[in-house]
């Protein structure tokens, strides 16, 4: 379980370790891995509208680390071990003001599917979010989504509701929730030598096929905020910067 110390997780977020990623706060130089990474229509098919554009994801990011800072919401990279390039994002945010119940979203590059990274990067956000009071993580996914809702199942998340017509406002979403108190991590199924071999493969091949996104610089000026929710209901009106 994540013990945090101070400075407080507003002020500084932690990286979170696992046995093949870290999982960190996103940041500035993020912004063209994470628009290849939105711009696969496997990755955004079940999500709102993203970035289209660098200069966009860079003011993503610039809203993120404001929201991180006014301690409403943390978005985290997910970065194998050995680069610096993300494959992934999580998103936590607070669903009321004290942080105690929060949503997730998340999306992670194709190639990296069912090589249980996503498995392993969710318990390290999940664990992150106890360590600082949350109570309950809830999680909306489209019906159609299998891989999406079976992901959630898989980390032991409870299925809870059906909501009509609420993607877009016109598809249904299954609810998930993780509650603290009854949650504990996930302890994969022992693997053969040959499973571990395969998903070690897996795991290498995507590595290598990953297309190489620049790390782009900081600029000297703020680029304008651009609010981004992964989860965000069409009638929300957008929050301020």
């Amino acid at each position: 379980m994540i013990e945090l110390d101070a400075p407080d997780w507003w002020a500084q977020v932690p990286v979170l370790s696992g046995p093949s990623i870290r999982i960190r706060e996103v940041e500035a130089a993020d912004a063209a891995a994470l628009l290849e990474l939105f711009g696969d229509p496997r990755v955004h098919q079940y999500l709102y509208t993203p970035p289209s554009s660098l200069t966009q994801f860079e003011g993503f990011i610039e809203w993120a680390q404001r929201q991180r800072e006014a301690a409403k919401c943390v978005c985290f990279v997910v970065v194998p071990n050995g680069l610096q390039q993300p494959i992934g994002l999580f998103q936590l945010r607070a669903l009321e003001a004290e942080f105690h119940v929060a949503e997730w979203g998340f999306a992670m590059m194709p190639s990296f599917w069912s090589t249980g990274l996503f498995d392993e990067a969710a318990t390290l956000v999940a664990e992150f979010a106890f360590a600082i009071g949350v109570k309950r993580i809830e999680a909306r996914a489209v019906v159609e989504n299998g891989r999406a809702n079976r992901a959630l199942e898989k980390i032991g998340a409870k299925g809870e509701a059906l909501l009509r017509k609420a993607f877009k406002l016109n598809e249904p979403q299954f609810l998930w929730a993780i509650v603290a108190d009854e949650w504990s991590p996930p302890k994969p199924a022992p693997s053969t030598p040959f499973e571990a071999a395969k998903l070690r493969a897996q795991i290498a091949r995507a590595l290598a096929e990953l297309p190489v996104a620049p790390r782009t610089i900081k600029h000297p000026w703020a680029p304008p905020p651009f609010p981004f929710f992964l989860t965000r209901q069409a009638d929300e009106p957008p929050e301020d910067s």
